[in-house]
């Protein structure tokens, strides 16, 4: 057996003993250099090869001497832990560099200000509630359950002494379990993200002081106060009016009120559910108010405090009951009650009487304005039918015809189709509306095969400019030979081709049907001439989705080889049939070809005459300053002649008196 000396030698000397014989190592341990993009990163900061564990582990493999058989599984172990930590090291390194580069710099007004709180931000992944998401929507409704029954049960167990010592240990349990929830929530308030600019905010220093400045942070902090350590003192031990601090936290139960009318489908119901729970609350507390009073002024000490001699009067269920009953009478004013003796008595009464006119007025305007929400689309609608009832008897219109509409209009009505849809779309954002838009009409759009394997703008653009149209039993969608001005697509019901007297059905088209595609493209050489070729009516109701010729072409017009593309497929769907005249097709090619040599020559004679218009301005001009000139010297030159002849005038006359011989004027 080696001693421990000799094992220490084993494992710490250069040299092993083999064959009776010292002999260097046989085996020359070797490490790959760092390449020269390794170095140039260590001196850019990006990756420092001075400590890392491949160096690590690089050194420890130089310095391992070549060992003996017995030290095969210490080696072994060296070697795991060696390429465990070579592992380790390049996934680090490949993370790091994997991180993406945020060089937006809208986005960099809301990052971290440093690479190094951005890369630790980015790999804490920290935990920020978005108000707007589903988490928050369903702990709200936890929380607001909890609230309720602090509303319910403290001012319960506070007034019937029965109920809180029978089952005292089940309202601990639950009291505390509100408790814990009152505190998982104030940590997730100080986590509720909220918008700046547009972008969530998630710095925790910020929701932190965003919350502690806001009155929700007060009311929190009073409602957590630790007023259970009153129990221990003798009168009031186990009081359960000690925690009313905790309905303090109503205002939760209202933000979730909020957010509930806001997401569901069916608000009025709701709205009337709420006035229904918040109208048995009052009722509640104000049945429990009366027992107390009736506890402090004595049982059966008048006719008007609650009479515990009846043989029921005991027990839990007959005292609730009774309070309630008695509660609802006076808030109500519906019924009788014994009337009050002493003035405390009198004074809850009064209080009770007026709180009740106060319930009853909300009750029935909450109520009115609930009901006349609910029937605000059946009186519109009523509204318009009696509208066009009213045209059809002044006009006169045949009662066959009235018929025809009033049935039109039931079936509106029933398939709940009596909504404008421009106006219910009309206040969201046109980037909403495209998007309800291609989920309502997009996979209709794509049933059309010459849009199959359009581009996606293209039919984001045509998804908008669907329209629906109903057509009522009997009626013609279109005739033979009428000029095709829009295609159709069947979302509900079936359309006939029948002959052109409208006896003979030669085919029936069913939901998701497609006609009149071609007829819009406006195809050069069709046979047809862009007209109808068959009669298609209406079996019973049908809802068809209709895209016109004028919405097709304007947003042909943004999408040229999109729509160079539909005519070939209008071309081929033409040559099946054998409708489409390639003489002439030929011909409206060669011209549409020619039409850019056209226009280019169109476009060299504007130029030409915009030239010689600027040539001819400029001669124009010149002319008239020309001409101003001209004008101005004439006029000078008479201002002066004119000046000449009134200063001659005296002397003349002077002359005429003296020799009796005067000049004629116009010699002058």
């Amino acid at each position: 057996m080696a001693s421990p000396l000799n094992r220490q030698h084993r494992r710490t000397a250069p040299y092993v003993i083999m064959n009776n014989h010292t002999q260097p190592p046989s085996v020359a341990y070797s490490a790959r250099q760092p390449d020269q993009e390794q170095l140039n990163n260590a001196e850019n900061g990006i990756q420092a090869l001075t400590n890392t564990p491949l160096q690590q582990a690089y050194q420890e493999q130089i310095e391992m001497p070549t060992i003996s058989l017995f030290g095969f599984v210490r080696r072994a172990r060296r070697t795991l832990n060696i390429t465990g930590r070579l592992r380790r090291w390049m996934r680090r390194n490949h993370e790091r560099h994997e991180l993406p580069q945020r060089t937006d710099s809208f986005l960099e007004k809301f990052a971290p200000s440093t690479k190094n709180q951005l890369i630790q931000n980015e790999q804490s992944k920290i935990w920020v509630v978005d108000p707007s998401k589903p988490f928050y929507y369903y702990w709200s409704s936890v929380v607001s359950l909890a609230v309720l029954y602090n509303y319910t049960m403290l001012i319960g167990r506070s007034a019937f002494l029965l109920l809180q010592h029978r089952l005292l240990i089940v309202w601990l349990i639950f009291d505390y379990l509100c408790d814990t929830c009152y505190i998982v929530d104030t940590f997730i308030q100080t986590r509720k993200g909220y918008l700046e600019q547009g972008l969530i905010v998630r710095d925790i220093a910020k929701l932190r002081k965003n919350y502690m400045q806001s009155r929700a942070f007060i009311l929190d902090i009073i409602s957590l106060l630790p007023t259970d350590f009153f129990y221990f003192i003798p009168k009031l031990y186990l009081l359960p009016a000690l925690r009313f601090n905790r309905l303090l936290r109503i205002y939760r139960t209202f933000e979730f009120s909020d957010k509930v009318e806001t997401q569901t489908n069916h608000p009025n119901v709701f709205r009337l559910v709420s006035l229904l729970i918040i109208i048995l609350i009052i009722i509640h507390w104000n049945a429990c108010f009366y027992f107390i009073i009736s506890r402090w002024i004595g049982y059966s000490s008048d006719g008007w405090v609650y009479n515990m001699t009846t043989p029921t009067a005991n027990t839990l269920t007959t005292q609730y009951l009774y309070c309630f009953f008695w509660s609802t009478l006076v808030l109500t004013n519906i019924g009788e009650i014994p009337p009050p003796e002493t003035d405390i008595e009198v004074l809850f009464v009064t209080a009770d009487f007026l709180t009740g006119v106060l319930i009853f007025a909300t009750i029935v305007g909450n109520v009115g304005s609930i009901i006349a929400s609910m029937n605000a689309v059946r009186a519109d609608f009523r509204q318009k039918v009696d509208q066009v009832k009213q045209y059809m008897v002044f006009r006169k219109v045949g009662k066959d015809l009235e018929r025809r509409v009033i049935t039109w209009f039931d079936y509106l009505w029933l398939q709940k189709q009596v909504a404008n849809e421009d106006i219910v779309l009309g206040a969201l954002p046109q980037k909403l509306r495209v998007e309800i838009a291609i989920h309502v009409h997009l996979a209709a759009l794509k049933r059309v095969p010459i849009f199959a394997e359009a581009q996606p703008g293209l039919l984001v653009e045509l998804v908008t400019r669907l329209k629906l149209q109903i057509f009522s039993p009997g009626d013609y969608v279109c005739k033979k030979g009428d000029i095709g001005k829009e295609m159709y697509i069947i979302k509900r019901g079936r359309l006939s081709v029948v002959s052109d007297d409208g006896t003979k059905v030669f085919v029936t088209l069913e939901e998701g049907s497609v006609f009149g595609e071609i007829s819009i493209l406006n195809i050069p050489g069709s046979k047809t001439g862009n007209r109808r070729t068959a009669n298609i009516r209406s079996v019973g109701y049908s809802d068809l989705f209709c895209l016109t010729k004028q919405d097709l072409w304007e947003v042909l017009a943004e999408y040229p080889s999109a729509r160079d593309t539909l005519i070939e497929r209008g071309k081929a769907h033409l040559r099946k049939d054998n409708l489409l005249d390639e003489e002439a097709a030929q011909l409206a090619q060669q011209d549409e070809a020619a039409i850019p040599e056209k226009v280019a020559r169109l476009e060299g004679n504007i130029d030409n005459l915009e030239t010689r218009l600027a040539r001819l301005m400029g001669e124009y001009t010149a002319n008239m300053a020309s001409l101003g000139q001209r004008l101005q010297t004439i006029e000078k030159l008479a201002d002066q002649r004119r000046g000449t002849l009134i200063d001659d005038k005296p002397s003349r006359k002077n002359t005429l008196d003296v020799t009796g011989v005067g000049t004629n004027e116009d010699d002058v």
